[in-house]
């Protein structure tokens, strides 16, 4: 009854302790005599994070605990050594210290690092202490993630080199940049090595990770040249795009694809050209033309005359809504039409329509289940990056429509729409085939949305260790939303069509619905800790990405967790640069990974 009783206090009092607190909780529980300028230093280094909340910020009793050696050698900060402390403008040294026998220059104030600098550092500094293997017998320099590390101990040494073998494993494949391209809202390829290097303290190489709102896949990516790696996401097209950026297929497959893939488009587009013939002429001659205020009124006209689903009308034998209908009773009737029908001048030039119907069908036709899957990926890639958008998604096109047409945004239209589908598409599959031959493992995908993926994952994993990647939403806004033409180059289902953005009606149950689809910052939180806590409830360690721009407050959440589960949080936090939806200009944030590890045994989860 005492246990369950301390266990009940443990949960209900909070990790954090307010800053300006810091200095006694390390003189009473750590026998650390440091000052509110040591602690101050940390946090400005980003080897502790600290957190607002309330207007107070706040650090984890975990993150000062596992400090502890560094924060007991915190004088060494107020040494004549750091004579270049006043070439920081917040008064951050120029080196650290962490034992006598190892120095680290640090990044200067206002110049970003690598995210992977500031994971690794926190990890050498807070490592469990380091076997004593005798010294070097001189004080070796070598190159620490474009800094460097100089030290006489071989075990810094080594440790030093293995975190930077480490990154160059997740930053030497190019299959990534293949598959995202195009801009994705908060992709996590930047944050890669970052994120790798603070798993990797925690999380064994023989353990599994899971992804389970993967998004682009980036993360994922990353992880499987470390771990076995399991993603998941609610929407199909973010799975794919994970599935072809780790193992298991080769070249000689691709251009056994290509080989069925490109014969078959070509007799499909010609049966579909049939129907637009006309249209593509005029479309051809405005490409072909000179840059002027000519072109730009007759493509001015272009866009006001050819029609798009939902809206009615007919030209040149082409009636885009009477086909949608047809197909609407049986998504399979060909020749394939829906981009032509709905995305034609509005993300895609008609002929690159025509190209992604055509190629979309001649995937449909291929046998096998991974070919296909990862034709889809390539093609999904193509689209992604091709599309003429606003911002690199699709809620919007980049013009409204012929009255938004100028002569400054006419050529890069126009350029844009001129690009080659099929070209690209071969391009990419091809690509993404040898990086998968190089790739370690192959990622494996589960449905979504999260709950039921935390069901099937439970038969997958067993009783191998684990780690769960959570990359939620940080606002309100529905991703279905702003890459519904990715989701539906998967489903290829002839949907509705609402607004200028053409968005499946959400209404209808045609897209996904987001449970972070809120303005109220508690239920959010509540969505956030809920995750967190069935994780948790596992016996699974789980990493949370957020940032000091999400609509959550990190601290409610991580006490609103607390209350249902005993488990222990340690965080990372780097500098990061942000391009938010319009990606016209990138905003500067502080990215946390907060990871939570239960403690005691693992309890049967809740079932629904």
């Amino acid at each position: 009854m005492a246990h369950m009783s301390r266990m009940s206090r443990s949960r209900s009092r909070s990790p954090f302790v307010p800053v300006d607190q810091a200095v006694r909780y390390c003189q009473a529980s750590l026998t650390c005599q440091v000052s509110t300028d040591d602690v101050r230093m940390l946090i400005a280094m980003h080897i502790l994070p600290a957190f607002e909340a309330n207007g107070h910020a706040l650090v984890l009793e975990d993150d000062l605990a596992s400090l502890r050696r560094i924060l007991r050698a915190a004088p060494c900060f107020r040494t004549d050594e750091f004579i270049g402390r006043t070439l920081f403008s917040k008064g951050i040294p120029a080196r650290l210290r962490p034992r006598p026998d190892t120095y680290i220059d640090l990044v200067p104030d206002g110049a970003n690092a690598d995210p992977t600098f500031y994971a690794a550092l926190r990890n050498l500094v807070s490592a469990p202490p380091f076997r004593h293997r005798g010294a070097l017998g001189h004080a070796e320099s070598i190159p620490y993630f474009l800094r460097r590390l100089v030290t006489s101990s071989p075990s810094i040494r080594d440790y030093a080199y293995g975190q930077q073998l480490r990154a160059a494993q997740v930053t030497s494949s190019r299959a990534s940049q293949f598959a995202n391209s195009a801009y994705y809202m908060v992709s996590k390829r930047g944050l890669a090595g970052f994120l790798v290097e603070a798993l990797s303290s925690v999380v064994a190489s023989n353990a599994t990770v899971i992804d389970l709102m993967c998004g682009s896949g980036a993360a994922a990516a990353a992880f499987s040249k470390v771990w076995r790696t399991i993603a998941s996401d609610a929407q199909e097209f973010c799975r794919i795009l994970a599935r072809v950026q780790g193992g298991g297929f080769s070249a000689s497959r691709a251009e056994k694809i290509l080989k069925h893939v490109v014969p078959c488009a070509h007799d499909h587009a010609r049966a579909l050209q049939d129907h637009l013939n006309e249209i593509l002429r005029w479309e051809d001659s405005i490409f072909h033309g000179n840059v002027g205020p000519h072109l730009l009124a007759e493509y001015a006209r272009f866009l006001e005359t050819i029609p798009t689903y939902p809206r009615l009308g007919a030209f040149a034998g082409w009636n885009p809504s009477r086909e949608v209908e047809t197909r609407k009773a049986d998504p399979t009737v060909a020749p394939y039409c829906l981009f032509t029908a709905y995305f034609a001048n509005i993300y895609f030039g008609v002929r690159q329509c025509v190209e992604i119907d055509s190629i979309r069908f001649a995937i449909s036709t291929i046998d096998d289940d991974l070919s296909r899957e990862w034709a889809l990926g390539a093609l999904i890639a193509s689209a992604s990056a091709l599309g003429t958008t606003y911002g690199g998604h699709f809620a919007q096109p980049r013009t409204k429509g012929a009255s938004d047409l100028t002569l400054s945004n006419l050529s890069g239209i126009i350029e844009r729409r001129a690009y080659s589908i099929s070209h690209e598409f071969a391009v990419r599959l091809l690509s993404l085939a040898e990086e998968s031959e190089r790739a370690k493992r192959p990622i494996e995908t589960v449905d979504g949305p999260w709950e039921r993926a935390l069901v099937a994952l439970d038969k997958m994993v067993g009783d191998v260790p684990t780690g769960v990647y959570l990359d939620a939403p940080y606002t309100r806004e529905e991703y279905s939303r702003y890459y519904h033409v990715l989701e539906t180059i998967v489903a290829y289902s002839y949907p509705s069509a609402v607004g200028q953005g053409k968005v499946p009606d959400k209404r209808q149950g045609q897209r996904f619905r987001s449970e972070f689809f809120s303005r109220t910052p508690s239920r959010i939180r509540d969505t956030l800790a809920r995750v967190l806590t069935e994780v948790l409830l596992r016996g699974w360690t789980c990493a949370w990405s957020y940032s000091d721009s999400g609509i959550a407050s990190i601290p409610s959440v991580i006490d609103a967790v607390r209350q249902n589960v005993d488990c222990s949080v340690r965080s990372y936090a780097t500098p990061y640069e942000h391009r938010p939806q319009s990606g016209s200009y990138v905003k500067k944030v502080k990215e946390y990974l907060l990871i939570l590890s239960p403690r005691g045994k693992r309890r049967p989860s809740p079932r629904r």
